[in-house]
């Protein structure tokens, strides 16, 4: 009995943490590095200890852990605690905060699965017209809520409810199709603009202050991120060749309209979260032409759900702080690695890999995207590690070779994406955990990821030429 105790204490996650947080103490001690100072040692040993949390994950995923690991390092470094949690009074961190609980709302109320249906119901179904929905549906969601976690997690059920009405057997290729579909449309196209997913303003502040960041602006993301919506469509075309099912798909409008009314009138939550919902899509559209931020509206939407009983103190408390406290650490990076000396340090030896692949643009895209997809099988928090350490060599890369910033951002997106395996991605855990045996078949999910990684690199291809089209390379 002790032994088993003992195996189940000591499992092998637990000791990869230890040995790196071991590691890391060693290097805050030892300071073996010449050319780094004593607060760099101590921030780089307690960088890769925070880190270790993360990827091995010994708490049950908890990122609270790594967090805090890494204020306290920056404190006994002697940083400011201003400077080590500058993230979590940024933008980005309170574009995500209040999106996060609009999204909800969404979920909450029903009105997402009401405004599905509701687009659905006037059609006879087969697979097409499902699949192009959810390209639909997904851009629609993407306008009303930035966070795809909350996009998926509220639709991918819905999906499952499609499935069930066309009376897909579980495990089949058809019900994989139609929630694997949900699911990387609820991600994909919204790639396309700044605001439509975290990996805007997120991936954006991990660019240097100055130059680099003030170039990353809505207008040159969408220039360079454009083609995500094309590739959404060929990915979705591609995933149903490749798992195309045998019998085909004819669902009648009146079974679809059968779902729909089976939610009943429209209750006084779900008006309050229309009405608020609505004002903020208004706003978003005619931001131009108003005295007033992205995340004002987001925050005054926020409030109007508050007031109007949409959302009470019990939704706001059982929220996933958790995410909140990885968001601000990951967004005050950029900044500990430069106050605490790391970035000066890393910086020729990141300018030295980076250089030596620049050799043509084509060849530093694709040798980039290959880096990242190795990293990544350690980086499991979907890049958001290696992006702002390698953002790092954005200003090196722009006045010695012409590439803009958001050219490497874009490969770190696409490298986010990857979902080779469960543990890289917490979108998968998200979605199973939500839809059960429902959902898709994990067989098919890994010939869909291979799909994918097929497709990202004809699409950094086919990005290098369209860049120089539009003048972005």
């Amino acid at each position: 009995m002790m032994e088993m105790g003992q195996q189940k204490i000591f499992s092998p996650r637990l000791i990869f943490t230890l040995a790196f947080i071991f590691l890391g103490i060693f290097l805050a001690i030892i300071q073996p590095f010449s050319n780094l100072d004593s607060q760099g040692h101590v921030m780089l040993g307690t960088m890769i200890a925070g880190l270790s949390t993360w990827i091995f994950s010994p708490a049950g995923g908890s990122l609270t852990i790594g967090a805090i690991i890494i204020i306290a390092g920056g404190l006994i470094a002697g940083l400011p605690i201003s400077e080590v949690t500058v993230g979590f009074s940024g933008p980005s961190l309170w574009l995500f905060i209040p999106a996060m609980f609009i999204g909800a709302s969404l979920r909450l109320t029903g009105l997402g699965r009401r405004i599905v249906y509701g687009l659905f119901k006037r059609l006879n179904l087969n697979y097409a017209k499902i699949l192009g929905g959810w390209f639909v549906v997904g851009i629609l969601f993407s306008l009303m809520t930035p966070i795809a976690t909350v996009r998926f997690l509220m639709l991918t059920p819905i999906a499952v409810s499609v499935a069930d009405a066309c009376c897909l057997e579980k495990g089949s290729r058809g019900r994989s199709i139609i929630v694997i579909a949900c699911w990387t449309m609820s991600i994909f196209p919204s790639l396309a603009w700044k605001n439509g997913s975290l990996f805007g303003p997120v991936f954006t502040a991990f660019l240097p202050e100055g130059a680099m960041r003030d170039m990353a602006t809505q207008e040159a993301w969408f220039l360079v991120m454009a083609p995500w919506l094309l590739f959404s469509i060929v990915f979705v075309a591609a995933l149903y060749f490749l798992l195309k099912p045998k019998e085909k798909l004819n669902i009648s409008k009146e079974t679809v309209c059968k779902m729909y009314d089976d939610l009943g009138p429209i209750t006084k939550k779900e008006k309050g979260c229309l009405f608020s919902i609505s004002f903020m899509f208004i706003c978003l559209v005619l931001q131009l032409f108003l005295p007033i931020t992205t995340n004002q509206i987001l925050l005054i939407t926020f409030s109007f759900l508050l007031l109007l009983g949409v959302l009470s103190p019990k939704d706001i408390s059982s929220a996933n702080w958790d995410v909140v406290m990885f968001f601000g650490i990951m967004l005050s990076f950029t900044n500990i690695f430069n106050v605490s000396g790391l970035t000066a340090w890393l910086t020729p030896y990141l300018a030295g890999v980076m250089q030596a692949i620049a050799i043509t643009p084509l060849f530093f895209i694709l040798a980039l995207f290959v880096i990242c997809i190795i990293l990544r099988f350690v980086d499991v928090a979907q890049a958001w590690i290696l992006a702002p350490i390698l953002s790092l060599a954005t200003p090196i890369l722009f006045y010695e070779h012409g590439l803009h910033p958001l050219i490497s951002t874009s490969v770190f997106v696409t490298a986010s994406c990857l979902f080779f395996f469960r543990y890289q991605q917490a979108w998968i855990v998200q979605v199973e955990a939500v839809c059960g045996d429902g959902g898709w078949n994990p067989k098919h999910l890994k010939s869909a990821s291979v799909l994918f990684v097929c497709l990202a690199v004809l699409l950094l291809v086919f990005n290098r030429y369209y860049w120089g089209l539009v003048g972005i390379l």
